[in-house]
């Protein structure tokens, strides 16, 4: 198995699955239960058997996140530049 679930996709199916393992174990849903599961297996193995059949892939897809991240410090020292020119 090839993996194509990415790593912030892997942890946002690892926080829903065990969010929704919990509920289900709480209201006694079988079916929520299982759906928690499904989400946590997809997001430990990263492998979605669903993108595959659709021919999908998040896996590389984290990197925009990270160029955000960068790009903060450029975006707040031209905004001081701005408030201070004023």
């Amino acid at each position: 198995m090839k993996e194509n679930v990415g790593t912030l996709d892997s942890h946002i199916r690892l926080f829903l699955g065990f969010y929704l393992l919990g509920a289900g174990i709480i209201k006694s849903s079988t079916l929520i239960t299982s759906l928690g599961a499904m989400k946590i297996a997809t997001g430990i193995s990263r492998f979605c058997p669903i993108l595959h059949v659709l021919k999908l892939s998040t896996v590389g897809q984290d990197d925009p996140l990270g160029n955000i991240i960068r790009k903060i410090p450029d975006y707040a020292e031209q905004v001081a530049e701005e408030l201070g020119g004023e």
